[in-house]
């Protein structure tokens, strides 16, 4: 089978083109089980970085290579619990949630609170205060009318937790269906909770008060909150997170003109994709997720370009910039701009690649986007265009955004390359035999001219703002009111919402934030992580004045900020 596999690739080899060949093969690598999905803080990741930085040296590029911190794995450092006088075992019986914050307490009631839901629609609380208590919510909501009509984001699991935790309770449980609890591992992202969260089997609760199925299952009538007789709980936990180093890859190619070689125009591309898909997959965790077009076709399509271009460079200088940590909030980009390998005021222009291999051949249409990027721009150059190939808008903004996202907020005019979303996406499906691989060829044809274009222009536009819409990762419409300028900063960490700089002439660069910054307060609304801020912003209007409290250096700082409409 090998053998008939291997005759296979090399016949497809001779029939393509030397780009669609060089395609081929570098994506067949990026996939490949040795590099186990490119999963951010595994050795396939830094096989890739590894593989990518070699390609720039032997093409005679300079490169940079950065690093940074990044929360990969959680640990016990101690654990012990107890429910009704009864030792349960870690592991066997009780589990924490990557996600769990520490906590010590003794004797702590036990609230069950059906769902966890806060929303006006869907109150699991009913005026039943859950301060001092243990909160037991089902992890699972069942597909029913009155539960429909509610925002995703307020079903989304880390968002009842987190609300549960504002709401003054010392711990929370989350009933699983199964027999045993979920294993520990960081599945939630980038965020820590204020206080212990623990996956326990329903069972474990059942007591003289009744069966906690029964108890789960009467919920799909309307909340019924209870406290549960004769259940208490001692907790004692303490988390160790392991954090390991994340690349990002720059290949430099220094520009032809003097003078104009002192700038730079940035091509970008994640080579991170999800492992096993254990976190962000579209429910096939434990399957190899190779990420052919999320995206190895980006990876490949700078490699690409790089090769292209290096044979006459244009006259400013061009760096190809691979970033890990985009799966898990645009940690790389965020982390390039904070920390540039050149100076940001000499870059002029972001190209985002990131999957361009589905080329629909029956109706061919690649978006080509931009935020900051002025509607004349976008015009000039996408009348370069193939004949053939529509351009379409920017779905990269409808589907979540990706890297140039990054570069917007340091007011970096941006294109962002991107052939559509597919069922594939997320998925182990997404391999490189369901690849448009000569659709790749055509489009690097497209893009080598955009950015010779953009490199070799005398003078390029300055950022438009009102091209820069930055709402995608907000979690309500209504925070797109306002406009306040934070730079997340995802590198783990709890006690606020840290920051990792603040937009140019925006709000919370005039009240004095800077990067490192933890907010702990917004208008009187306590902040604990990237979601009480988002929500909080979603609370107020334009023209509203509210005090916003950080930390700084262990020193509480304060100050008054005016809000602004988007």
């Amino acid at each position: 089978m090998r053998q008939l596999i291997c005759l296979f690739f090399a016949i497809t080899l001779i029939a393509q083109s030397s780009v669609e060949q060089r395609f081929t093969m570098d994506i067949n690598y990026l996939v490949s089980q040795k590099l186990e999905g490119r999963e951010n803080g595994s050795k396939g990741l830094q096989k890739a970085a590894d593989f990518i930085q070699k390609r720039y040296k032997n093409l005679g590029l300079n490169v940079d290579r950065q690093t940074y911190p990044f929360v990969n794995n959680i640990k016990r450092a101690s654990a012990s619990c107890s429910l009704a006088g009864k030792t349960l075992a870690f592991g066997k019986d009780v589990e924490m949630l990557g996600s769990s914050g520490d906590g010590n307490f003794k004797k702590a009631p036990i609230l069950f609170a059906g769902y966890g839901l806060t929303t006006t629609a869907w109150n699991d609380f009913g005026g039943i205060d859950p301060k001092g208590t243990v909160v037991a919510i089902s992890r699972k909501i069942p597909d029913i009318n009155a539960i429909r009509e509610i925002a995703r984001s307020d079903l989304e699991l880390h968002t009842r937790i987190r609300r549960i935790a504002n709401l003054g309770a010392i711990g929370i449980i989350v009933l699983e269906e199964k027999q045993t609890p979920e294993s520990l591992k960081r599945l939630e992202g980038p965020l820590t909770h204020p206080v212990p969260v623990l996956s326990l089997p329903m069972n474990k609760l059942d007591g003289q008060w009744g069966t906690t199925k029964e108890l789960v299952e009467s919920v799909t009538e309307g909340p019924a909150t209870k406290f549960l007789a004769g259940m208490t709980m001692d907790l004692s936990i303490r988390t160790r997170r392991v954090t390991v180093k994340l690349p990002n890859v720059i290949g430099i190619l220094q520009g032809s003109d003097p003078d104009l070689s002192k700038e730079y125009i940035v091509l970008g591309a994640h080579m991170d994709h999800l492992g096993m898909g254990e976190r962000n997959s579209r429910g096939s965790a434990g399957q190899l997720h190779p990420g052919a077009d999320d995206n190895a076709s980006g990876t490949a399509m700078l490699m690409e370009l790089a090769r292209q271009l290096r044979i006459a460079p244009p006259k400013r200088s061009v760096l190809f910039v691979h970033f890990s940590g985009e799966e898990d909030g645009l940690l790389g980009s965020a982390h390039w701009i904070q920390y540039p390998t050149v100076p940001i005021p000499r870059i002029k222009f972001m190209v985002n690649f990131d999957m361009v291999g589905r080329l629909d051949n029956t109706n061919p249409t690649l978006h080509v986007g931009g935020l900051g990027a002025t509607s004349a721009t976008l015009e000039q150059y996408h009348s370069l265009a193939p004949e053939g190939i529509a351009i379409g808008g920017d779905l990269g903004l409808a589907m979540g955004g990706s890297d140039h996202m990054s570069f917007a907020t340091a007011r970096i005019p941006s294109f962002f390359f991107f052939t559509g979303i597919h069922t594939d996406y997320h998925t182990p499906r997404d391999t490189i035999d369901r690849l448009n691989i000569p659709g790749m060829a055509r489009i690097a044809d497209y893009a080598k001219k955009v950015v010779q274009g953009l490199a070799n222009a005398q003078e390029l536009p300055l950022f438009d703002t009102s091209t820069a819409q930055l709402d995608t990762r907000q979690v309500s419409t209504s925070i797109r009111r306002i406009s306040f300028g934070t730079v997340p900063d995802f590198s783990g960490g709890s006690g606020g919402f840290r920051i990792s700089g603040t937009t140019p002439g925006s709000t919370a660069e005039g009240i004095g934030l800077k990067a490192g910054d933890q907010i702990i307060s917004f208008g009187g609304m306590a902040i604990t992580d990237i979601y009480d801020f988002m929500e909080a912003l979603g609370t107020f209007k334009g023209g509203d004045k509210v005090i916003v409290k950080w930390i700084r250096d262990g020193q509480e700082l304060q100050a008054e900020a005016i809000l602004r409409e988007r």
